[in-house]
């Protein structure tokens, strides 16, 4: 995890996503919202092999929960299968994730955040 600016986290996550590691992933956009009202999130999935359901069930409580009184935009960069679905059923239910399967993409999504291009 990453701080390129004060409303941007950047997350590169590899293996298996499990329950446990929710409390990591929350605590700190709780923090940014907290202090600047918006949080762009950066997550690069593509050596991530597998979660947990509960994992994508929580998180899309959480957004919801956290978007009532704040302003959370998730970025997430994907390869193609199974977590590309959890990717899209949460931002079905949630709304406010962009997804990416091209590095050049997300990259260029993540320079308009830190205002670089």
């Amino acid at each position: 995890m990453s701080y390129p600016s004060c409303h941007v986290i950047y997350y590169r996550l590899a293996g298996h996503i499990d329950a446990p590691l929710l409390a990591s992933l929350v605590k700190p956009t709780l923090q940014g919202v907290a202090l600047h009202g918006h949080i762009d999130e950066f997550l690069d999935c593509t050596r991530v092999t597998g979660y947990d359901s509960v994992v994508r069930v929580r998180l899309t409580e959480y957004l919801r929960a956290v978007r009532k009184s704040a302003s959370v935009t998730e970025h997430v960069l994907v390869e193609a299968g199974l977590l590309t679905l959890g990717a899209w059923l949460m931002k079905l239910a949630a709304g406010g994730i962009e997804i990416y399967h091209d590095r050049s993409a997300f990259d260029a999504a993540l320079g308009r955040a830190l205002g670089t291009r």
